[in-house]
């Protein structure tokens, strides 16, 4: 196709995403193009499914219908189907009448140059009539990634579940969420490798919340007595261990996953995730992961950030759960996106907590006392509530009190380097990051806080 017409249907194909559906829309008038090139033609679009707008040079546009077969590829990528789904609404309502019209609202902010007298961001609105579908977008700022807020569980406005929930593991983080959902009302059932683990939590618990929690003696009995299982064990190849030992896989006549819903919480890599999810589902059970971003105290505290993925009715089901333990939950669409997040989100930390140890050796070695240093260093910008929480570990050099153990955090570092192999994405920071806790971890630190890697720089 030589030119596009508005409101013709068509693929834009963008870096690191699969070919898109979207529309052509009419030029917005004081909207900046990304390039000047007049030899370079742009069309303004709107994406369907992620809701987003965007330039696109006609160089990447391909026509919808002659390269569906092509681009119709299974893809994890959040909102793609629904995304070809509503692109194939649209052109089916465009055959059958032609006359089935459409109109996108859109109102952005303006980003550019303005007289110094000029404070507010000037708006304007543009509506575009289309045949399709029908869009309201406000202030949104152009080629800027939709949040997953159709997603997102506002905490505060939800009751407690009547179903009974299992944990997997009572370490550093489970423990804190059984805590907490034990404390907001639910029934729980609990199994750490180590039984006694479970006894001191239930005694610490107190009489009056201990009618609400019972400890088995294996993974299978608790999946027996619970209607969903987070499971929050130290690996994912403890976690496979117990899918494929302890939850009848390997037997397809063996029923006791089905209706049973799986909430992975333990850090993984998204094929050993998209892995479970397909055995978990020939069972005739459910499956999410649960990525965890946050420590023991933010465990404790209710604090923690969840990033879900996989089947949404799990997602929902496990809503008051999900307000007992954490701030905020977030689903973000198919099994391994969650994954692919929380492993770049604990590659940051890694590579942030490396460099702040070697800093605070550097300023030892000038003469600046670490008190000193941190007096400084919490009054800056760089200055994060992990990392200052790292350097006052590091200042009094207590790394026995854990909040993340430093071979966890490394095995983080290993997961996410992996999918940087498979991506094909260099990752030159992370991979020094890597080495520098594999040696730490090598000099008997692995079971300390991550903080001791500051510990490396003084053998």
């Amino acid at each position: 196709m030589s030119e596009f017409q508005i409101g013709d249907i068509a693929w834009a194909k963008m870096v690191r995403s699969p070919p898109w559906p979207c529309v052509i829309l009419k030029t917005v008038a004081g909207m900046r193009k990304p390039s000047k090139d007049p030899n370079r033609k742009y069309y303004w679009v709107f994406f369907f499914g992620s809701n987003n707008f965007a330039w696109i040079p006609k160089s990447q546009l391909s026509n919808f219908e002659e390269n569906r077969e092509k681009n119709i590829q299974p893809s994890d990528v959040p909102y793609f189907t629904e995304a070809v789904e509503e692109a194939e609404e649209h052109l089916g309502r465009m055959k059958s009448n032609p006359d089935y019209k459409v109109v996108v609202s859109e109102e952005f902010k303006l980003k550019g140059k303005r007289k110094r007298s000029t404070r507010r961001a000037h708006k304007f609105k543009n509506e575009v009539k289309l045949k399709g579908l029908t869009v309201d977008i406000n202030n949104c700022d152009f080629n800027e990634n939709m949040e997953y807020s159709k997603g997102v569980l506002d905490t505060r406005q939800i009751s407690t579940s009547k179903l009974v929930f299992g944990v997997l593991g009572i370490g550093i983080i489970g423990s804190g969420v059984v805590k907490n959902l034990i404390l907001s009302g639910h029934i729980v059932n609990i199994w750490n490798r180590t039984m006694s683990k479970c006894d001191t939590l239930i005694d610490n618990i107190g009489g009056k919340f201990k009618k609400s929690v019972k400890s088995f003696f294996s993974p299978r009995s608790l999946l027996q007595s619970s209607d969903i299982v987070f499971v929050c064990v130290s690996s994912q190849d403890v976690a496979n261990r117990i899918f494929r030992y302890n939850f009848g896989i390997n037997n397809p006549k063996d029923t006791i996953l089905k209706n049973k819903g799986i909430v992975q919480m333990t850090t993984t890599g998204p094929e050993t995730s998209k892995d479970i999810k397909a055995i978990i589902e020939k069972q005739g059970g459910k499956y999410l992961e649960a990525q965890i971003q946050g420590s023991r105290s933010e465990a404790a505290e209710g604090n923690l950030l969840v990033l879900a993925a996989g089947e949404e009715s799990l997602f929902y089901d496990c809503q008051s759960c999900f307000k007992a333990i954490g701030k905020t939950a977030m689903y973000l669409g198919e099994v391994g996106y969650a994954s692919k997040l929380n492993l770049i989100l604990q590659m940051i930390k890694g590579v942030n907590l490396a460099i702040l140890a070697e800093a605070l050796s550097l300023a030892e070695r000038c003469g600046i006392t670490h008190t000193f240093f941190l007096a400084i260093f919490n009054h800056c910008q760089i200055a994060s509530p992990y990392l200052k929480e790292k350097a006052n570990i590091i200042v009094k050099k207590d790394f026995s009190n854990v909040e993340q153990a430093l071979k966890h955090l490394q095995m983080d570092l290993k997961l996410g380097l992996d999918l940087s192999n498979d991506e094909q994405e260099p990752m030159f920071l992370a991979n020094v990051a890597n080495e520098m806790f594999k040696h730490c971890e090598r000099l008997d630190y692995g079971s300390q806080d991550a903080a001791s890697i500051y510990m490396r720089n003084k053998h």
